[in-house]
């Protein structure tokens, strides 16, 4: 009996010290993609992920990956690295598509999907009328599996703001979302690079529609909380500086 119990305790043992390992290495990969995104650490971020590519994961470390792939595919677009960012999407499109398999109902999985049609439009344009469906279809099921989460809000709100008026686009409506998805990972997941990354964009959002104040307000507070963001600190506030007259008579 002894012998059983002795085998019992040291199975649960292993098994908590498992899930323990795990859940930690997640918050340390958290971590450090937070950190390379206020850095700007593009390099890392691609090393980083390449590591995981290279291992069996758990979904919860799948999704961190996912997450990554997500944020360094818009980065590379961004920066016009059309081709570069062609190679992470068929991976990242291919991960995203055997995780629906298994978990039909996550609403991030179909926000991914939606995120990677996105993708592939931003990379050839011509593309938008044949798979503009396929991208709503998918934000669409993103909201109804979780239209309290953040990166269906993302998604939403970018489908809007990146969409040209004639066709749906909406910067009222993107700001709506905007400041849903804000509220969503300014409560829940304040330590995750998403919150950084849509406060960013919110500031955009506003600085775009003339609501320059809170845009400003926007931007201060992330540099409150972390000075090393590159991104707000060296581009979006001079930008919004350069472009902003003060009244001076206003200040209390």
């Amino acid at each position: 009996m002894k012998r059983y119990l002795t085998a019992y305790f040291i199975v649960i043992m292993v098994f908590t010290g498992i899930l323990k390992t795990s859940a930690s290495s997640v918050e340390e990969l958290n971590s450090r993609f937070l950190h390379f995104f206020l850095v700007g650490d593009i390099p890392a971020w691609t090393q980083t992920l390449d590591s995981l590519r290279n291992k069996s994961l758990n979904r919860e470390t799948e999704m961190t990956l996912l997450y990554g792939e997500y944020g360094l595919i818009g980065n590379l677009i961004g920066s016009g690295k059309s081709n570069e960012a062609q190679a992470h999407l068929d991976l990242f499109e291919t991960r995203v598509q055997k995780a629906l398999k298994n978990q039909p109902n996550n609403g991030d999985l179909h926000a991914f999907a939606a995120a990677a049609t996105a993708y592939r439009i931003a990379i050839q344009p011509w593309r938008a009328p044949f798979l503009s469906r396929t991208h709503n279809e998918n934000i669409k099921k993103a909201l109804d599996k979780g239209n309290l989460y953040g990166l269906p809000l993302v998604e939403q709100a970018n489908s809007f703001y990146f969409r040209p008026s004639f066709v749906g686009g909406n910067k009222e409506r993107a700001i709506e979302f905007y400041e849903k998805a804000y509220a969503f990972f300014s409560t829940n997941q304040r330590n995750h690079w998403m919150y950084f990354n849509v406060a960013a964009w919110l500031g955009q959002a506003y600085a775009n529609q003339g609501m320059k104040s809170e845009a400003e307000v926007m931007y201060l507070k992330l540099l409150e909380e972390a000075p090393e963001f590159t991104w707000v600190r060296d581009e979006l506030l001079p930008k919004l500086y350069e472009g902003k007259s003060y009244n001076f008579w206003s200040f209390q």
